[in-house]
């Protein structure tokens, strides 16, 4: 069986309140005792673990060695006893010690951030995680890591989730102003094929070693692991691929980009879902996040639209 422990939190406590306060009666007046009380446990504490704590020959006492020593390893455990204590404060007011999101790379997010400096500003005590992944790797690392919402482009889970649409998100085709492709009119998806499609690689671990085949199918691929990264490639001419238009307006607007003249289709939209688990009720932390997410991109959504893209 474990060897019961030789002291308690209190004795380390008093222990600290009289190096703090300097004495023993200012370790009773913080504690709110009386002097004996305090001489009690630090006497309870040193025939515990058999070891003189105070130098008592002096005017005051003071800190033997092993004193010093074992204030310096009695903080410690302090420190780790205020966050259990915190921790069952959150717990027992409802909130969940931590809360994590995975979402698509290829949303907007400054509706994510604005809900966050919200949610901060509140000082709620909830740790809070944001996950980015791409395409399947969204709801794979959801699964995985068991995140209390996502928010992903699809949802086709057979109705063991349960998504709310978000605002529409558009997708433009682009290259380069120098490019081959952007002074081009009325190409065909055929004539795509001789020149680099550049994508952003699914995350998940299903097409680590067997890559999704590009969205406009052809050979010539280049991938990358975020649209930051892209974009920086689309800029520099590397080739032609689909940008989310939040992230491709600026480059449009000052000509660093343009957008493909092809007639099959140089748009594309989807509706990105907020989604989490049928069987599974928010937490209040979660629940109120997804509140503040939801308000902030219906927000963005009516600023868009009176604000239309010329």
């Amino acid at each position: 069986m474990p060897q019961a422990a030789r002291f308690t939190l209190d004795q380390l406590l008093v222990l600290d309140a009289i190096v703090r306060t300097g004495s023993f009666a200012g370790a009773a007046r913080e504690l709110h005792r009386v002097p004996s009380a305090v001489s009690y446990a630090v006497q309870a504490l040193e025939e515990g673990i058999g070891v003189a704590l105070f130098d008592r020959s002096g005017h005051r006492a003071s800190l033997t060695a092993a004193g010093r020593h074992l204030l310096a390893e009695a903080r410690d455990l302090l420190a780790r006893a205020r966050k259990l204590d915190d921790l069952a404060t959150i717990l027992g007011d409802g909130w969940e010690p931590d809360l994590q999101i995975v979402v698509d790379g290829v949303v907007p997010v400054t509706p994510l951030l604005d809900a966050l400096a919200v949610f901060g500003a509140r000082a709620i005590p909830t740790q809070i995680r944001i996950d980015v992944e791409y395409q399947d790797g969204v709801l794979e690392r959801f699964d995985r890591d068991q995140a209390q919402f996502m928010i992903a482009l699809g949802l086709e889970d057979g109705g063991r989730l349960k998504g709310t649409p978000l605002a529409p998100l558009e997708m433009v085709l682009v290259a380069a102003p120098a490019h081959p492709l952007a002074a081009a009119r009325g190409l065909t998806r055929d004539a795509l094929s001789a020149h680099v499609d550049l994508v952003v690689k699914d995350s998940s671990s299903a097409f680590a070693s067997t890559p999704r085949q590009s969205f406009l199918g052809t050979s010539r691929v280049v991938r990358f692991a975020d649209f930051h990264t892209k974009g920086a490639a689309l800029r520099a001419g590397v080739g032609f691929g689909w940008m989310p238009l939040h992230l491709a307006e600026e480059d449009l607007a000052r000509g660093a980009l343009v957008i493909i003249d092809l007639p099959e289709g140089n748009r594309w939209t989807y509706i990105p879902q907020l989604i989490t688990r049928r069987d599974e009720r928010p937490g209040r932390a979660a629940a109120l996040f997804m509140e503040l997410a939801l308000a902030s991109i219906n927000k963005s959504e009516r600023v868009d639209r009176k604000e239309p893209l010329s």
